[in-house]
């Protein structure tokens, strides 16, 4: 192991990696027709570890439906967002000029509940600027016949987020580019192989014409490409929800088209990072749950799709030379009721630790995740409401690309020396002993070297490594390819009694000092201790299955029980652990019921 972190030393003084954290930070939340405790808005902060949900309590939140979209600095820092309305900064106020945006058809009447488009709008830097922001949005209307809805506009804005001493304002805002029969969202986009400028592609309805519009933007100019007819093999008339996405190397164009019959058509392209053309690979159907809500996401190493419908969520192989014929189902629905309703799937989005995270289909305080998303099958990990949220959420979820992909070093568009330096990253799940690992690097790595801390090495992307024993193992990964390496290293809990906890592990002799009563519990619990705490006392808390504390007390010393409030938490399974003297002296699990 120290010579492991030895080359470590060694190779990180070569790379010169920007690290490009516009996603790092989402703003989700909820306002509806009737007045509820829970409503207001939260932020899903990825620049910590583990991640963490913050509430807010805003008296006027800018809420969310199912348009989303954020955008941080590339350091991380939350600069601004947008529901399809409205535009706020970090201190959560409309900046200068940013109401009213989509002032077109219908909109304003969703002034109060936020647009309810899927993928309706998304926020591209503007290449080599670190203060102009292009937001690519769409309307909605009535289509003539009044018989539906219709998506007739595509416009564009920018916003100067450092103007106005760093409060931001919207500098132009509602430039036409688009008037025709537009799908539902599914606005997406893509690094060019240059690594610096970005195409944007908007899908038009195919109930008229298959084909997709398509942009250029460069650090000097916005270009409309026009559309391109795209072959299929599936012609429906009829229109669809869903979403669109590229797979994170930018190797591929996917679209899932949500539809009354068929339930689902899937679309999947080769994508040519340096002319923008698309050329059909596979297109095929799902019928199954999906009414309204669901959509595609990637694997953080492109491999796997996953196309989630209301029920049930899919893996396909997408390096199959047949892909439809990869179809595993790696979750079923397990009839979970959240706030209101069943918590059914809804949008998915890959998140920048490498997750995929999946909003409900319906207002409510809980997320899906998949944990794994690198490994076959169930190795992926599906965990059903798995996230507990302090506000609500009403299906949204923000829409980004992957803001972290360079250059497609040594094509003809690879012409500004912009080279791929390697950014470490992965996740992992341990089950008992085996611990799942899930690579999440970016920027081209073409080698992985990783060191489980128990003097075990391996070279694979995504490995399975079984531990003889419980413990806390310090596990490092070296990615590299030609230019330069990167290391990153995180503690990874095992232990026989948890489910990859994020607390120490305890010897079981010492397990049963504690109880925590009653189990499944509703409202309190109260925490029982055989003898009292030594020296200073200590504390009891309660972490949620990603590893976040979610309440706790602390228990003085000489006390031998507490009673704690639990009633403001989600059902779900939860994780518990007694602290004292800086170490676990107990630790369980906890079910709390409706």
């Amino acid at each position: 192991m120290k010579y492991l972190f030895l080359i470590s030393i060694i190779v990180s003084t070569f790379t010169n990696l920007s690290a490009q954290k516009h996603d790092n930070v989402w703003v989700l939340g909820y306002h509806g027709q009737n007045p509820h405790p829970l409503q207001n808005n939260m932020l899903i902060d990825f620049n910590l570890n583990p991640v963490d949900i913050i509430p807010l309590n805003l008296d006027s939140g800018l809420y969310f439906n199912k348009t989303n979209a954020s955008i941080c600095s590339k350091e991380g820092e939350l600069l601004f967002y947008t529901n399809g309305i409205y535009v706020a900064n970090a201190n959560h106020e409309i900046i200068e000029n940013g109401d009213s945006l989509n002032n077109y058809g219908i909109t304003n009447l969703y002034r109060e509940t936020a647009l309810n488009i899927q993928q309706g709008c998304i926020i591209i830097p503007l290449p080599e600027s670190d203060n102009l922001y292009y937001v690519f949005h769409e309307p909605i209307d009535f289509e003539a016949n009044g018989l539906g809805y219709n998506y007739p506009k595509l416009f564009y804005s920018i916003v100067n987020a450092s103007t106005n001493n760093g409060e931001g304002a919207v500098v132009e805002k509602d430039k036409s580019m688009i008037t025709d029969t537009l799908a539902s969202g599914k606005i997406t986009a893509c690094k060019h192989a240059n690594g610096r400028d970005w195409w944007i592609f908007v899908p038009k309805e195919s109930k008229t014409t298959n084909g997709i519009y398509k942009f250029f933007l460069t650090k000097d100019t916005l270009i409309n490409l026009g559309l391109q007819n795209v072959q299929t093999q599936i012609y429906e008339e009829i229109p669809s929800l869903g979403n669109s996405i590229f797979t994170p190397d930018g190797k591929k164009y996917i679209q899932q088209d949500i539809r009354f019959n068929p339930w689902n058509v899937i679309s999947i392209y080769n994508f040519d990072r340096c002319n923008g053309n698309l050329s059909l690979v596979e297109q095929f159907e799902i019928n199954d749950t999906t009414f309204l809500y669901g959509g595609a996401a990637a694997s953080p190493d492109s491999r796997y799709l996953y196309c989630v419908t209301n029920k049930i969520i899919y893996q396909f192989d997408l390096w199959a030379s047949n892909i439809e014929s990869t179809k595993t189902k790696v979750a079923e629905f397990d009839g979970f009721v959240g706030l209101f309703f069943e918590s059914i799937f809804g949008t998915p989005q890959l998140a920048p630790d490498g997750t995929i995270l999946i909003a409900a289909g319906v207002a409510d305080t809980v997320m899906h995740l998949i944990r794994t998303p690198n490994q076959p099958g169930l190795g992926s990990h599906v965990a059903q409401h798995a996230i507990h949220l302090p506000k609500v959420n009403q299906k949204s979820i923000p829409n980004f690309p992957n803001y972290r992909l360079g250059p497609l070093d040594g094509s003809p568009c690879d012409t500004l020396g912009l080279n791929n330096h390697p950014l470490a990253g992965f996740t992992w799940w341990a089950e008992e002993l085996e611990v799942t690992f899930s690579d999440n690097s970016y920027y081209r790595p073409e080698s992985w070297a990783w060191d489980f801390g128990d003097f075990a090495t391996i070279t694979e992307r995504n490995p399975l490594h079984s531990y003889a024993s419980p413990g806390e193992y310090h596990v490092c990964l070296i990615v590299a390819n030609e230019y330069a390496a990167d290391t990153i290293c995180h503690w990874v809990t095992v232990d026989t009694l948890l489910d990859s906890v994020s607390v120490a592990v305890i010897p079981e002799a010492i397990h049963n000092f504690v109880k925590v009563q009653p189990n499944p519990a509703s409202g309190r619990v109260t925490v029982t201790l055989a003898v009292p705490l030594a020296a200073e006392g200590g504390g009891w808390r309660l972490y949620d299955m990603m590893g976040r504390k979610v309440a706790g007390t602390d228990i003085p010393k000489g006390e031998t029980a507490v009673s704690v409030d639990l009633s403001k938490l989600a059902p779900g399974l939860y994780l518990w652990g007694l602290e004292s003297e800086g170490r676990q002296v107990g630790n369980g699990k906890l079910i709390i019921a409706k």
